[in-house]
Parts: C-alpha cells; sequence; structure tokens
C-alpha cells in the first residue's frame, strides 16, 4: 500500500494527540472530585447529542447484524472508557496510559481468531517484547502489581476489541456513526452508575467536564479529519504520541515518578506498539473517505 504520509495528515494527528492528552489529563484530575460514572455520562453525552443527526442521514446501521455489532463495539467502548476512569482514580496516569496503549497486541491476537489475519514471525516478536515491556513497567518484584495496573491492561484488552469490530464494521458505516453508537451505549451503560445517587458537582468541578467533553470531541474530530491525509497504519502509529504527551502530563502536573522501569518498560511497549501498527495494514478507510482512531 502506497503511503499517504503528508503534512496535513502529520499535524492533524499531532494536533488530535495534543487534545486527546489535554481531555486524559483533565480526566486524572476530575476523577479525584466526581465520581467515574459522573465523568462518562457527562462525556458520552456530549458526543451523542453533537452526533446524533448522523443517525438520520446514514441509515445503514438498521440492519439487524450491524446494529448488533455497532452495539456491542458501543459496549466495549463504554467498558473500556469507564474501566481507564477506574485506573486513574487508583493509580498514575503515565503507567495507566501505556498499559492502555497495549491494545494493538490484544488487536493482534484478536484479529488473528476473528478476521483470520496471519501471526507472522516479526508479530509475534513485536508482541513478546511488549509483554516483556509490560512486566518491566509493572515491576512485580519491586514495588508489586496494584490493581490499577490489572485495569489498564483490560482497558488495552477492550480497546483490542473496538479495534477488531471497527475495522470490521468500517467496510459499511462512517466513523461518525461508530462514535455516535460508541455515545449512545456509553450513556446507557454507565447511566445506573449514577442514579439514586446523584451527587451533582460543584461549579468548577462541572465546567471542568464540560470542558474535557469538548476536548476529547476536538481529538475525535481533529483525528478522523486528519485520516482523510494520512494511511490508518501511519495514522495509527502516530496517535501512540498521545502516551508520551499523556505521561509527561502525569509526571509533570501529578508529580509522578520517572523511574528507570518505567522508561524501558514504556519504550519497550509503545515501540512495539508503532511496529506492529507499521507492518500491520490497518486501512479501514471507508467509502467515505473517513476513518476512526484505534484508541477511540
Amino acid at each position: 500500500m502506497a503511503s499517504r504520509f503528508s503534512d496535513n495528515g502529520f499535524l492533524m494527528m499531532m494536533g488530535a494527540c495534543v487534545f486527546f492528552a489535554i481531555f486524559d489529563g483533565l480526566t486524572k484530575h476530575l476523577a479525584n472530585s466526581c465520581t467515574p460514572g459522573q465523568i462518562a455520562v457527562v462525556r458520552f453525552a456530549f458526543g451523542a447529542v453533537v452526533m446524533f443527526p448522523t443517525l438520520f442521514r446514514e441509515k445503514l446501521w438498521q440492519s439487524s447484524r450491524d446494529f448488533s455489532l455497532l452495539v456491542l463495539r458501543g459496549v466495549l467502548g463504554a467498558g473500556k472508557f469507564y474501566v481507564t476512569l477506574l485506573a486513574f482514580k487508583m493509580g498514575t496516569l503515565s503507567v495507566t496510559m501505556v498499559l492502555f496503549f497495549t491494545n494493538p497486541l490484544w488487536s493482534l491476537f484478536l484479529s488473528a481468531y476473528f478476521l483470520d489475519e496471519p501471526l507472522t514471525w516479526r508479530r509475534v516478536a513485536g508482541v513478546a517484547t511488549a509483554i516483556l515491556g509490560i512486566g518491566v513497567l509493572i515491576n512485580p518484584l519491586g514495588e508489586g502489581v496494584t490493581v490499577s495496573h490489572f485495569l489498564g491492561i483490560a482497558a488495552g484488552v477492550m480497546g483490542g476489541g473496538n479495534n477488531v469490530l471497527t475495522r470490521h464494521l468500517r467496510g459499511r458505516h462512517s466513523a461518525r456513526v461508530i462514535y455516535e453508537f460508541q455515545c449512545l451505549v456509553g450513556v446507557i451503560c454507565t447511566l445506573p452508575t449514577v442514579v439514586g445517587h446523584l451527587d451533582v458537582p460543584g461549579v468548577s468541578s462541572g465546567l471542568l467536564l464540560l470542558v474535557a467533553a469538548v476536548f476529547g470531541l476536538l481529538g475525535q474530530v481533529t483525528m478522523n479529519h486528519g485520516f482523510r491525509y494520512i494511511a490508518a497504519s501511519e495514522g495509527g502509529m502516530l496517535l501512540m504520541f498521545e502516551a508520551i504527551l499523556t505521561s509527561a502530563l502525569g509526571i509533570v502536573l501529578f508529580r509522578e515518578p520517572l523511574t528507570l522501569h518505567f522508561v524501558v518498560g514504556s519504550t519497550m511497549i509503545l515501540g512495539s506498539g508503532i511496529y506492529l501498527g507499521w507492518r500491520q495494514d490497518k486501512n479501514v478507510v471507508g467509502i467515505d473517505g473517513d476513518s476512526l482512531s484505534v484508541s477511540e
């Protein structure tokens, strides 16, 4: 596949990474004053309202099989986000985001099983390096394994499932429809966590929730627009920069430790993800020329 790498695509992807990193940082900050349910409901409700007209313009989703797959992807997306919020609340922003970006590893396994994509020795080597990197990052013989580590990995696994379903669904549906379903299903799945014991956040926390939702949507829109100028495999590789930016925010703003284990483990995990993204054709560009992030 010929590369479509361009200045426009590069700048769009870097802009999306900045928006997503700000969203991640605000979410980590809000995790101390808001419940995961409050954050999730606001984020999904905001996206659902903005993207809702898409369901009237594009109606292929009404097929029973497609509808069930779109709902399943929405459940995985909601679960991934909620679990990530729990990991933010219990652990560090930097480690959680690096563990979340193991999703290319899990995508590879799931794609081999469900989409019959071959497992070459290069891919196996990349996966083995990432798994070893997880061990180095977590450092079980040093600081020990925590619940937040398992939550970060669980978010990565669900993100991998998202990637596989996205590649399958993008043959018939636009990124806008897929994202709208994620938001609608996300509201339905997370609303029960706040109903019955609703704590209205303060004015400052409420405003930050809205600001975080705006940055999350800006990241999504900028990323999808960027995929119009760049191959999906290259875009997925560039989106790894989000983990680096978010980790830097965690270290600088939240005073999270910068250890040798973190540097080496992160390099192995993110390096493997970049390699797997470069080697594997993840081009899921649909009939409208749009695409969807491996991270959303």
